[in-house]
């Protein structure tokens, strides 16, 4: 019966009370990506099942592309980024390998600083002091920047 469970990794949008017993996030995106991604994957983790209209509901958005990582915190209609995020530029990357998404400027860092991340709001489901954060634009900002 199992083997009708897609892989987590397969997941866009992963709940942490859903995750099922014995899977290592993780482990699994590690393993994804160790095996040569062709493409940027990310995931966005939350606590409790999404939902849309609880703004106040924390997301960690991450993503990975070999030994390139990205993250993105949000909370409350605020998005922070790390200081110091590589990309200058909005970077495609691919909600679970599969649906064309965007992450801001600012959010790459290394696979293991996004790993890391993901370990530690697993762990303490708050927002991962492992990276230090800045407060972000406000999407309609960002956009405006983008042009």
């Amino acid at each position: 019966m199992t083997d009708d469970i897609p892989p987590i990794t397969h997941l866009g949008f992963i709940s942490m009370d859903t995750i099922p017993t014995g899977t290592d996030l993780v482990k699994e995106v590690r393993a994804l990506n160790a095996a040569g991604v062709e493409i940027p994957w990310m995931w966005v983790l939350t606590e409790e099942r999404m939902d849309f209209s609880d703004e106040a509901q924390p997301a960690l958005a991450f993503g990975v592309h070999n030994e390139v990582g990205a993250v993105q915190w949000q909370i409350g209609g605020e998005t922070f980024l790390p200081v110091g995020g590589a990309n200058p530029e909005w970077v495609a990357y691919w909600l679970a390998g599969f649906h064309e998404s965007y992450m801001r400027p600012h959010t790459e860092v290394t696979v293991e600083t996004a790993l890391s991340a993901v370990a530690e709001f697993l762990e303490t489901r708050r927002r991962p002091t492992c990276v230090e954060w800045r407060r972000g634009e406000s999407l309609v900002e960002a956009l405006e920047g983008a042009d």
